[in-house]
């Protein structure tokens, strides 16, 4: 198994997929996408999977690692892929694309050893999405947005609640070890929250050292 190396695995999502780049408040921060970018590399996965595209900002941590020499089989799964996110996806084999709601998707797809789920952030949305997972044995799940609903912007908005009950939930496991970010960047909305969640105490360990890396240069 190849050790996770320091220093950051990084690239410039500006300047290699501009057309993903927007501030719209969908995206994920960039420095959670370098995190994202590092945990792929901090384990041999086999089949992963993102629940929630959108334009691609974060998927291309995805495409970053496959080409740069991950070879995992990479699925992708929303209702709505912009433009941005099919384009950049064009020419990779191992990238597979499904426009439909998650819970169909995943209530015939087969397992996955990564998931990160980004989709729909409703509570009965989100516990659905676990509940097929758990029945594939997911061993590894990265979470976003689980602190959103307690920024004082979006304390009234219940539709935001879902990954912040589910992180709860996986934390309250004796299952699951969890390690989280949601650290305030000038410049960026990284205090949303960016949680994995593993059964694997090796992945864990690894994350450790990438989520602490990421904090003490942030």
């Amino acid at each position: 198994m190849n050790q996770y190396c320091f220093p950051n695995l990084t690239y410039s999502i500006k300047d290699k997929y501009p057309s993903t780049v927007s501030n719209d408040g969908w995206g994920m921060d960039e420095t959670h996408v370098m995190i994202l970018y590092n945990l792929l590399f901090s384990y041999p996965y086999k089949r992963v999977l993102e629940i929630g595209s959108h334009r691609g900002f974060s998927t291309t941590a995805f495409l970053e690692a496959i080409h740069n020499g991950c070879s995992f089989e990479v699925h992708l799964c929303d209702i709505d892929f912009k433009p941005s996110a099919d384009e950049i996806c064009k020419g990779y084999h191992q990238v597979h694309l499904h426009k439909m709601c998650s819970v169909d998707f995943l209530a015939t797809a087969k397992t996955f050893d990564f998931v990160l789920l980004d989709g729909s952030h409703i509570s009965e949305d989100v516990e659905d999405e676990f509940e097929y997972l758990s029945m594939n044995d997911v061993q590894t799940l990265l979470l976003h947005d689980t602190c959103t609903q307690l920024l004082p912007q979006n304390q009234h908005t219940p539709w935001f609640d879902g990954p912040m009950l589910l992180k709860h939930k996986l934390l309250a496991s004796p299952d699951w070890l969890c390690v989280e970010d949601a650290l305030f960047r000038e410049g960026e909305q990284t205090e949303r929250g960016l949680f994995l969640a593993t059964k694997v105490p090796y992945i864990y360990n690894q994350a450790i050292r990438i989520f602490e890396n990421f904090k003490l240069n942030k």
